[in-house]
């Protein structure tokens, strides 16, 4: 009876090391949903990793389906979740996720106009319907699912506001902001979901409107840093790295502006910036080591012959 029991005792803890070694040398896998943002990380923090002798992959999938897929283990890290906008999916998988840290936390994301329409007189969302024939009765928002765009149709659909007889127009997120340029480009009234850090805010001069009914949860945004069940334990150095990962709106803006207006490509963006930038480099790779187990700043600086005192 005692064999058995080390018997099965043995095979379990056999499983469990080939399964943990089966994700130790998997590529770390990062998600990487459809706009400028998350894109710009994703190469900063994948650039990084890679000069410091780790395999890393950037998977591109849809927003929602990033969550669904770190559920079931098939992406390791995301570093775009904004919130609150995504808290009805995070809430359905809060048991299969685990956060690491806030990596933005000077985010808004809400209704915008046009600077001469806020001007005009439209600065909340209660302003709107006593301009309803200069907009068109349309507000411009992202793709069917958002939750912006579910919060906004369910104020129509309720007539709060006296938004009763407004639609909104989906589009996908470049569509949608494109259509905003040419909008103020011939000073066009237009209220559109915008939203900071973007580079949306460098070309066009939107103001943000207030929300006194509390339509949407909270303007005010910030990002969060997400791994799969199990990371930590499969990769403790990237991990603490992942800690110690977090950008303010200026450094996110500044990327966002190159990759998403400029339309340089993300690595070499981020190439560009961590060999301008490495005291702030330094800061992310505190107390973590290479693939290696050698200091992780230390194979950087060498591997991109960084220039640092």
């Amino acid at each position: 009876m005692k064999k058995s029991i080390f018997n099965v005792a043995f095979i379990l803890l056999l499983l469990l090391v080939v399964s943990s070694t089966a994700f130790a040398n998997e590529p770390i896998s990062l998600g990487e949903a459809d706009w400028p943002g998350i894109w710009a990380k994703d190469a900063v923090a994948k650039y990084i990793m890679t000069n410091i002798g780790y395999d890393v992959e950037i998977k591109s999938v849809k927003n929602v389906m990033i969550y669904k897929s770190m559920a079931d283990q098939g992406i390791d890290i995301y570093l775009g979740s904004w919130m609150p906008s995504d808290k009805p999916i995070r809430n359905e998988m809060e048991d299969e996720l685990q956060v690491v840290n806030t990596n933005l936390e000077e985010g808004l994301y809400t209704l915008g106009v046009p600077k001469y329409a806020w001007e005009a007189g439209v600065k909340s969302f209660a302003d709107l319907d006593k301009y309803a024939e200069k907009f068109d009765h349309k507000i411009y928002a992202g793709p069917v699912g958002w939750a912006f765009t579910e919060a906004i149709q369910k104020a129509i659909d309720n007539d709060i506001y006296g938004l009763g007889d407004w639609e909104i127009v989906n589009s996908s997120q470049t569509a949608m902001i494109a259509n905003m340029e040419r909008a103020m480009k011939k000073e066009d009234w237009i209220v559109t979901l915008a939203w900071k850090p973007h580079w949306m805010n460098y070309i066009m001069d939107i103001k943000y409107l207030d929300d006194p009914k509390e339509v949407w949860v909270s303007a005010e945004s910030w990002v969060n840093t997400l791994t799969r069940n199990g990371f930590k334990d499969d990769h403790p150095q990237i991990h603490k790295f992942l800690k110690n990962f977090k950008v303010n709106a200026e450094i996110s803006n500044e990327w966002i502006y190159y990759i998403g207006y400029k339309e340089q490509e993300p690595m070499e963006v981020a190439k560009n910036w961590v060999q301008d930038n490495p005291d702030q480099v330094k800061k992310w790779l505190e107390g973590v080591k290479s693939a290696d187990g050698r200091d992780a700043f230390k194979v950087l600086k060498e591997n991109l012959n960084l220039k640092i005192k």
